[in-house]
């Protein structure tokens, strides 16, 4: 099976994927996009989805969980930044775990599939790519909830992503590494931070209360 057929299907390997540059990608894409309008034509775009999903929660399984089985996921994605950058994504990874929930929020702020959607009638691809994507990820990983938060192809200004897990069987994670002393310092130190601030905060109110 070539390259072109394994990301069209959702069969694609790690060494495809490290081959790959954002030209290679880009064609992979619009071959994708043809064999999505293809089939919604031919079947209807329910089936067109499931057809297309058809081997798409293994490879995940297999890929992304190369990264996230013993990381938090803040840093297995961060890890898989640079073989998103081969293809042209350019995204930030927040860790926002709290409270016994291990999850982080994925940012993209530049999606190489928008600039050539349209070119086969896709106002929104989000449901060929993104949204495909998250279903692989719940159906792969049944502990995991995936959301879109914003789109581009809706007006955002960036797409986001949250994905959340509990913290059972997981790595300790960096918060929860550090000592009470720790973030007691911390705390301490962003205050010390902010006292310059403060000053110039209580300049103005003194201002307004004798000039106003």
């Amino acid at each position: 099976m070539t390259i072109e057929k394994e990301l069209v299907t959702g069969n694609l390997r790690m060494e495809d994927i490290v081959k790959l540059d954002e030209s290679k990608a880009m064609n992979l894409f619009r071959k994708r996009l043809q064999k999505y309008k293809n089939l919604a034509a031919e079947k209807g775009d329910t089936a067109a989805f499931e057809e297309m999903m058809e081997k798409y929660p293994e490879q995940q399984k297999a890929l992304m969980g190369t990264f996230i089985e013993h990381n938090t996921l803040a840093k297995g994605f961060t890890q898989a930044a640079p073989l998103l950058r081969l293809m042209g994504f350019v995204m930030d990874v927040v860790d926002i775990s709290q409270n016994g929930t291990d999850a982080a929020l994925e940012i993209q702020r530049v999606c190489p599939v928008l600039s050539i959607a349209k070119e086969y009638g896709f106002d929104h691809p989000c449901r060929i790519f993104c949204e495909m994507e998250q279903e692989a990820t719940k159906r792969a990983f049944p502990g995991i909830k995936a959301e879109i938060l914003s789109k581009q192809a809706e007006g955002d200004c960036v797409c986001i992503f949250k994905y959340e897990r509990t913290t059972n069987n997981l790595p300790i994670t960096q918060a929860n590494k550090q000592s009470s002393f720790t973030q007691v310092m911390s705390r301490t130190l962003s205050l010390i931070g902010l006292i310059p601030t403060m000053c110039k905060i209580a300049v103005k109110m003194l201002k307004m209360r004798f000039f106003n």
